[in-house]
């Protein structure tokens, strides 16, 4: 069982919908229902209905019918009622979103306490017409969520097409935005740097927390003291995600939970944790060190970022 069946097997059952399922690639169990623009038949807008039939013709390349159409409804307007819903999942479809925040916003109000919202997006380099384009940074997932940005107020994007070229750097920066500013509340439950199924994506999973986000000092002072008395490897699990679902960019916090999960036999995941404190701490030896002893092989530094960093030269 390759990684991504684990984390699906682990996180999506219960009663949960796909958004914009693709029958050659999707991730959800069988009794999902999956939630799109157009059916076919009824649409959002029309041009919905001229995307579909797109759609429809592509799948055939595949030798397979269009996944079947349970809702016709917006990623932002979900036709549930609340916290109704056990997981949201979404692969390669939040870059078709205009604004970002306020499909949070609506996916935290259909999910259960304790609901998961489980996305895998596009790497820059998935789609070759994104190559080019700059990354979406947080600024701009913010101002499109003040705007209250959608499909008809783009008009000089392709419909539905991109509007975001994401890295997961920038979506874990919108996931503390959201909990600092009291949009509501997601934990960070596992990340992807490269998704395990096509590898050709960042994995994003989070989960509904009732309630607003601790602060920050008072989670980072319970981590250290859980860390240095070393009993309680879950707990130090659980306080390094929260610490960094406040803010991601803190290293060491990446390594404590790296250092949790190989005590919690959790290798896939732990190694996770390292890439990501790596990628804060490109020169850090010690950090090398631990991923090669980890891994068995040297840390390459993600070409996506690399590009990303070089452009904000």
């Amino acid at each position: 069982m390759h990684a991504m069946q684990q984390l699906t097997q682990k996180y999506l059952h219960g009663m949960g919908a796909e958004l914009g399922r693709a029958a050659h690639n999707h991730f959800s169990p069988a009794d999902c229902v999956n939630v799109a623009p157009s059916d076919g038949i009824t649409f959002v807008y029309p041009r919905d209905l001229e995307d579909y039939r797109r759609y429809e013709l592509e799948q055939t390349k595949f030798g397979i019918a269009p996944a079947r159409v349970d809702y016709v409804a917006e990623a932002t307007a979900l036709p549930f009622t609340d916290g109704s819903l056990d997981y949201i999942m979404s692969s390669h479809v939040l870059e078709h979103i205009p604004d970002v925040i306020s499909a949070w916003q609506e996916w935290e109000r259909v999910l259960k306490p304790g609901g998961i919202n489980f996305m895998v997006v596009p790497k820059r380099n998935a789609e070759p017409s994104d190559e080019n384009r700059p990354i979406t940074l947080l600024e701009q997932l913010v101002s499109a969520y003040e705007r209250r940005d959608t499909v008809l107020t783009l008009q000089d994007m392709p419909w539905r097409g991109h509007y975001h070229v994401f890295i997961l750097q920038v979506l874990l920066a919108a996931l503390n935005w959201y909990n600092q500013n009291e949009m509501g509340h997601w934990l960070l439950e596992a990340v992807e740097e490269t998704d395990s199924q096509v590898a050709n994506g960042h994995t994003l999973v989070l989960r509904r927390q009732a309630g607003a986000a601790p602060q920050l000092s008072t989670v980072v002072e319970a981590l250290t003291e859980a860390f240095q008395d070393g009993q309680d490897w879950d707990r130090v699990q659980l306080l390094a995600r929260q610490a960094l679902s406040l803010n991601f960019r803190m290293h060491e916090a990446w390594l404590l939970l790296s250092v949790a999960e190989q005590r919690r036999l959790e290798i896939t995941a732990a190694r996770e944790a390292l890439t990501q404190a790596l990628i804060l701490q490109p020169g850090n030896t010690n950090y090398h060190r631990q991923y090669r002893e980890l891994t068995g092989q040297t840390f390459v530094y993600p070409i996506s970022l690399i590009d990303y960093l070089a452009r904000s030269l």
